[in-house]
């Protein structure tokens, strides 16, 4: 149980430093061409371009979190230890944060 949480807690910690090293690092300079849509198949069939739903993208992202949050709470449910119901709270503040996090981006994205 220990190798477990010792590898949740690292592929999350890598996680969230890769996330924020790529925030940091990245270069923000938007023009017309990194703004404009990527479209290839058939022509457009009208002269204004339609632009995606990013709604749909979020409510993926938002039932592959809930699907894994249900797998991880299953296995920590049925422990006794206090170290397990622990790591199950460490999870759901994880778990909070990073929704958190995504329905900001959603906001900024249709704000924009």
């Amino acid at each position: 149980m220990e190798t477990f949480l010792i590898y949740a807690a690292s592929v999350a910690l890598a996680v969230f430093l890769l996330y924020f090293l790529g925030v940091a690092l990245a270069p923000y300079a938007p023009d017309i061409i990194k703004n404009d849509h990527f479209e290839c198949g058939l022509p457009a069939s009208s002269e204004v371009p339609k632009k995606a739903n990013f709604g749909f993208f979020v409510y993926a992202i938002m039932f592959i979190v809930a699907d894994m949050t249900g797998l991880f709470f299953t296995l920590f449910v049925y422990t006794d230890s206090q170290q397990g119901t622990l790591m199950a709270s460490l999870f759901a503040f994880i778990v909070a944060f990073a929704i958190i996090l995504a329905t900001k981006e959603h906001r900024y994205a249709e704000n924009t």
